[in-house]
């Protein structure tokens, strides 16, 4: 048998390519002769050696089941028999494997540097908890269970990537949530095939039923008790090893309207922010296409002291208004990806100083004029007040701005006319895009239009198909 697991041995290292941080760990004792197989960096070797090696080297006792490794060994850790066949797997994964007789043990004890629980850099919190996720699956499972302390948490493992064999971990409260959801979600990920699952984002591509489309179909929080809330209010969690954004289905378009420290605020504060939002967006979308619109077919609308003030701002530039709100829009998207990808610092003076010195020159060269770039402007810091929806509401705000250029204010309200009807017709597993108000959920509006008390939250979403509706006992 010995001769059997030396020969298995060296075909793990001959497949690996025999790398030098492949380590074969021979283990020959008056009772117990086997191996121990493992890639040096990626677990705990000093834990190996005194947890397992010592033990079975001392062992007085015969060791022909797992059951008599689990009784030898002091590794408190996750040992599980696997079928020679997985074993390469499972050293590849970062555990190690214990090979005797004909058999093959996989001893978790891996050994990763992971990033310390801190607050997401995404997500700002002036009030309420600091916690966010981090990289490693298993940590964040347990800042879900921290909040969730019942047996009624379900959590089940999938693992994706022919080559990364990442852990997905998907989360549910079993007294709660729909059921078929669930199942469609397992399903769905189950049928994914990928060379390597590096993000989140990879998951949220093939759960979306539209992928191509422009608007986003899956929900993503960095923070554990936004996460929590959704899963008490019925929702499926997909969590991705190695990221930090852990994914929630259903998804509907006002929960980003929807800040996560809306909960931590007085209702009518709440309340209040969420409309400051809206008008965000609705300024960051239409502003610029309504003041081409203005300046090409509608200048009637205008005030004549307003009129004036256009027509002295925008008289002498060389471009159509449509070109000139292109240019400028173009011009700020290419200094905002420029202050991201620049050192911190380096993109902080980028940010600031290129905007003001930008901005300015242009206007005194006559390129573009000052109305254009205070337009442009107000549009950005509205574009940020929904920070989900910014790409989708940058990638909208050119098309609309080519169609009022092109057709005028009638283009733009047929734009928008199409817009919703397409979101209409939208779904997340089965649930409507604008729920609740397309179609209207009397029931759902309390907390949609108007932030409510949390006394008065006694149900959940009667649009949703749950198990249990009643936020307290049943």
């Amino acid at each position: 048998m010995q001769g059997k697991v030396n020969r298995f041995a060296e075909q793990l290292r001959e497949k690996f390519g025999c790398p030098p941080d492949f380590t074969l760990r021979e283990i020959a004792a008056p009772r117990f002769h086997g191996a121990l197989v493992y890639l040096d960096g990626l677990l705990d070797v000093k834990e190996l050696e005194n947890a397992v090696v010592l033990p079975l080297i001392k062992n007085q006792t015969s060791v022909e089941t797992l059951e008599d490794v689990q009784k030898i060994v002091y590794y408190g850790g996750n040992l599980k028999e696997i079928a020679l066949s997985e074993a390469e797997k499972s050293v590849a994964s970062g555990c190690a494997v214990l090979l005797f007789g004909d058999k093959a043990v996989e001893i978790g004890a891996k050994k990763q540097a992971e990033r310390a629980v801190s607050e997401p850099p995404t997500s700002a919190v002036v009030k309420g908890p600091r916690e966010g996720f981090v990289e490693s699956v298993k940590i964040n499972v347990t800042l879900l269970r921290k909040r969730l302390k019942t047996s009624d948490l379900a959590v089940e493992e999938i693992v994706l990537g022919e080559k990364t064999n990442s852990k997905i971990a998907v989360a549910y409260l079993k007294s709660v949530a729909d059921e078929k959801i669930a199942q469609t979600v397992k399903a769905k990920l189950q049928e994914i095939e990928i060379d390597g699952v590096l993000d989140s984002s990879y998951l949220s591509k093939m759960l979306e039923e539209k992928p191509y489309s422009l608007f986003k179909q899956i929900g993503n929080s960095e923070k554990p008790d936004v996460i929590t809330n959704k899963l008490l209010d019925g929702k499926i969690a997909v969590l991705c090893d190695g990221s930090p954004i852990v994914l929630y289905v259903p998804f509907v378009l006002i929960e980003d309207f929807e800040d996560v420290q809306d909960a931590y605020k007085r209702p009518l504060r709440a309340t209040f922010l969420r409309y400051i939002r809206l008008l965000g967006a609705f300024l960051a979308l239409l502003l610029p296409a309504v003041f081409v619109a203005v300046q090409v077919y509608q200048f009637q609308l205008l005030p004549v002291e307003l009129l004036s003030t256009v027509v002295n701002s925008t008289g002498k530039i060389p471009f159509s208004p449509m070109l000139e709100m292109l240019v400028a829009l173009l011009l700020f998207e290419i200094l905002g990806e420029a202050s991201i990808r620049m050192p911190r610092h380096v993109g902080l003076a980028l940010g600031v100083v290129g905007a003001i010195v930008l901005g300015e020159t242009a206007v005194q060269a006559g390129i573009l004029s000052s109305l254009t770039v205070l337009v442009v402007a107000m549009s950005g810091i509205g574009l940020y007040s929904v920070p989900d929806e910014a790409g989708t509401l940058g990638v909208l705000r050119v098309l609309f701005v080519i169609i009022s250029g092109l057709l005028g204010l009638i283009g733009l309200l047929l734009m928008g006319m199409a817009i919703l009807a397409y979101m209409t017709a939208m779904s997340s597993f089965g649930i409507p895009y604008l729920m609740p108000l397309a179609p209207i959920f009397k029931e759902d509006l309390k907390d949609a239009v108007v932030k409510r008390n949390l006394t008065d939250l006694k149900r959940r979403f009667a649009s949703f198909a749950l198990k249990n509706k009643n936020r307290g006992k049943r």
